[in-house]
């Protein structure tokens, strides 16, 4: 998504669940995050860096430092305990506004709102160190690139900038490595949440359904089929009568966007097509791996939604679901990296396996200077 979007959606997430959105641990959605336990694993976080970065002789100096992606401030303020000047950056209103909130270290700790695919807000050689973690990889690489580039760009000779970036997808997955034929029966288990529970439409309009897919199996499900695109496993949907029976058998699908491993949930939507006669009907939503068999076969749970179908049109506003906001995942390249990083005058000092990004990427932490 270009960075309009991407800012909507975050401002949305500040709005609704901010602290689940920076750390999507199990068990702390929708505001179940304690706030000093969120803070104080800020705290260890910069206290790891920060001592892996005695260990290179770098920074030269702690005067200021930059938290790129800062959200409400947890590695902003953390890093207060070794610079004299903090600096947190972020795209999204509504988490400039709850850094501010919750900064406890008065003039010290600065925020910045930037939609900008720059860091022009500052100038060449501000800071000793650049900072960002659990950012990069909900961007875009074109505008990703450019950031690496800015962090080169802001940063003064003898700093250090150490920043994580997913690099690629794994193609295999252990131990629940996808499948190139029929599942197991005991794949094809999902929990569908996240989803409306009743909506009204006008007959025959599409429709957005917001949903949020858990695998409950116990193996990978492939997001790729063969040639004839069989054994691949997609979110899709059917219409039923307000008892339960067929009104429109397999109405659409929705694609996954990477092999989906045991354990891990995606938030998806799906364009359903609305059934043309008036009346009430149930949205039932399904996993399917194709030509396997739908997951409601094989005993899974599907998810059902209300639905009251229109028969004149209605404003516009009320035809449509809003989507809740996503996160999507990005990776670069690591020699692309690398490139950037050295072509703009940084010297690569190290560079470590890095599991932020989640189990389905391999990526990579970046440690740099600039000479």
């Amino acid at each position: 998504m270009d960075l309009n979007q991407l800012q909507k959606n975050w401002d949305e997430f500040g709005k609704t669940d901010p602290l689940w959105a920076i750390l999507t641990y199990p068990g702390r959605k929708d505001g179940k995050w304690d706030a000093e336990e969120f803070f104080e694993l800020g705290r260890q976080d910069i206290a790891s860096v920060m001592h892996r970065a005695q260990t290179f002789g770098f920074p030269a100096h702690c005067e200021a430092a930059l938290d790129f992606g800062c959200g409400v401030g947890r590695l902003t303020q953390a890093l207060c305990g070794w610079f004299e000047r903090c600096c947190g950056v972020d795209i999204a209103p509504s988490m400039i506004e709850l850094a501010r909130r919750y900064n406890t270290h008065g003039d010290q700790c600065e925020y910045f709102l930037n939609a900008n695919s720059d860091l022009q807000i500052f100038p060449d050689d501000s800071f000793d160190l650049v900072y960002s973690k659990i950012v990069l990889q909900h961007v875009e690489p074109r505008y990703s690139k450019s950031y690496i580039r800015e962090f080169v760009r802001v940063l003064r000779p003898g700093g250090l900038m150490a920043f994580q970036i997913p690099d690629r997808l794994r193609v295999v997955q252990a131990p629940g490595e996808p499948v190139s034929g029929p599942m197991p029966d005991g794949g094809f288990r999902a929990v569908l949440t996240g989803y409306p529970a009743a909506i009204r439409a006008v007959g025959g309009s599409p429709v957005s359904v917001p949903v949020t897919v858990k695998n409950a199996g116990y193996c990978t499900w492939p997001s790729r089929g063969d040639r004839e695109l069989q054994f691949l496993v997609q979110l899709g949907n059917h219409w039923l009568t307000p008892e339960g029976e067929t009104a429109v058998w397999d109405d659409n699908r929705q694609p996954l966007p990477y092999d989906l491993p045991p354990n891990a949930e995606i938030q998806m939507a799906i364009a359903v097509n609305t059934p043309l006669s008036p009346g009430k009907y149930i949205l039932e939503l399904d996993m399917v791996q194709e030509a396997v068999a739908w997951f409601k076969h094989k005993s899974s749970t599907t998810a059902w939604v209300q639905v009251e179908i229109e028969p004149e049109p209605m404003p516009a506003a009320a035809t449509e679901v809003a989507a809740p906001p996503r996160m999507e995942a990005h990776g670069v390249d690591k020699d692309e990296v690398i490139d950037i990083l050295t072509s703009g005058g940084a010297r690569v000092l190290d560079i470590e396996p890095d599991i932020s990004g989640g189990p389905e990427w391999i990526g990579f932490q970046y440690f740099a200077t600039k000479l």
